[in-house]
Parts: C-alpha cells; structure tokens; sequence
C-alpha cells in the first residue's frame, strides 16, 4: 500500500531590470538562515489553479501584487522520503516594475508559516553564475537563465 501523499508546489522566480542588470528577488528566512537563498512558493490548494496558487504565494510570503506572469519554465518531481510526500513543482519566471531594494514580511496565513519572517533582497544575475537556493526551488533556474540570457541548454540536471 502507497501511504505516500503527493503535494503540488508553485515556484515564484521574479526578476527585475534595474541599473541595466536583472536581478532576482530572493529571501533568507528568520531563524533558518541554514535553508540558505529561497524564492516565494508554496503548495497548491484544492480547487485552486496553478497560477491562483503562485498569486496568492507571493502575495502571503511577500506582499507583492503588481506581478506579471512571463512564462512557466519547468516542472520537476522528486520524493521527500522523511516526510513520505511525493512532489511535483511548477516553476514560473515573472517580472515586478517597481519594488523596494530590501524589505521584511511576517507571514500573514492559515498555514503553518503563520508569523515566519522572510528578509528579502534583490541579487544580480549574470550569464556565468547561476545562484544556488536551497532545497528543491533552483531546479527551474537553469530554465530560467534560458529564457533570460539565451543559452539554449539542455533540461536541468
């Protein structure tokens, strides 16, 4: 009998074009500076679309509404054995005209990250280094730089 359950999860790679560099909004979580760099996202609710879900994400985790979708880039699935979750996560790439250089949200949901904090901040990106972010949220990186700087890869490793 499978007692696995599977989850659907949303990734949020939101960019910005500010002094002639792009630049991708990332977040260090209070307390839990050891996850590393991490971008907005979360788990898909029944009933809800693939895009409601990343617009509601975003909005808990970092307050932001002025977002346009550029593109889906990817989805990748894996196994967290030690919490016996099959997950299949959908990355997006989006884009924000206009937003503060540093800010802080206290999670505002229903959810279990109620009250975590998250210390965002815009980095560069630049064609030669692909930043790393923890867990499973830089798999659709390499799509992402695709699409940004043409590179024309292969999927993912």
């Amino acid at each position: 009998m499978n007692t696995y359950k599977n989850l659907i999860k949303v990734t949020a790679y939101i960019t910005r074009v500010k002094d002639g560099k792009v630049q991708l909004l990332v977040m260090l979580e209070e307390g839990m500076e050891s996850y590393g760099l991490q971008v907005p996202g979360g788990t898909l609710e029944r009933g809800e679309g693939l895009e409601d879900c990343l617009l509601r994400e975003i909005y808990e985790e970092a307050e932001l509404t002025k977002l346009k979708i550029k593109s889906y880039l990817w989805e990748h699935q894996y196994t967290l054995e030690e919490k016996k979750t099959n997950i299949t996560r959908h990355y997006f790439h989006l884009v924000l005209e206009d937003c503060q250089d540093h800010f802080t949200v206290v999670v505002r949901s229903q959810d279990e990250d109620n009250g975590w904090i998250y210390h965002y901040e815009w980095i560069d990106l630049d064609r030669a280094t692909i930043p790393e972010l923890g867990g499973h949220l830089g798999f659709g990186l390499r799509k992402l730089y695709d699409s940004l700087f043409n590179l024309n890869s292969v999927e993912p490793d």
